[in-house]
Parts: C-alpha cells; sequence; structure tokens
C-alpha cells in the first residue's frame, strides 16, 4: 500500500473525537494522575498529542516524502507537554 499524507490526515483527524469518547466523564483524578515514576496521565499523554500535532508530525512527513536524500529529522522534545500544560485543564464534555 502507498502512503498518501491526505489519507494519514483523514485518519489522524478522527483522533481528537476518539480520546474525547474515550474521557469524557471521568472524575478529574482520573484524569490527572498517572501510575508513578516515568508515567504519564491521561492529561500528559493528550498534550504530548497536542505538542505533536502543532509542531512536529506534518513536518517529519514531508521530510519522509521528499526527494531530498537527506532525510534527517529535527529534535522533538517529547516532555514539552510538561511545561505546555500548566495552568490548562482538559475540556471532555
Amino acid at each position: 500500500m502507498e502512503f498518501k499524507l491526505n489519507d494519514a490526515i483523514q485518519i489522524l483527524s478522527k483522533t481528537p473525537s476518539l480520546i474525547k469518547m474515550l474521557l469524557a466523564g471521568l472524575p478529574t483524578e482520573w484524569i490527572m494522575t498517572n501510575e508513578g515514576i516515568d508515567t504519564w496521565s491521561p492529561f500528559d499523554i493528550v498534550g504530548h498529542l497536542i505538542h505533536g500535532e502543532k509542531t512536529d508530525w506534518i513536518p517529519r512527513a514531508k521530510i519522509i516524502l521528499s526527494k531530498d536524500e537527506n532525510k534527517t529529522f529535527e529534535s522533538f522534545d517529547r516532555f514539552a507537554q510538561f511545561e505546555n500544560s500548566k495552568e490548562k485543564r482538559l475540556l471532555t464534555c
């Protein structure tokens, strides 16, 4: 199967409604609590997905699909959501 960026965008566009369905109505402590050291809460995971959406996945897809021989990715801060999500909350209703 050939990778088609437009198909990937269509599939990935379903992510927000799927996450909302999974988290809607859960108590805040379930959304904000992790399982211990070096683990992420659902809130952290959503923040990570948002950060990746804003800064990373389209640029990487373009690199992969380019005709350039150099396919080097820019570094991605996979912990940026901890800073970016401070003072924010997850709206699931």
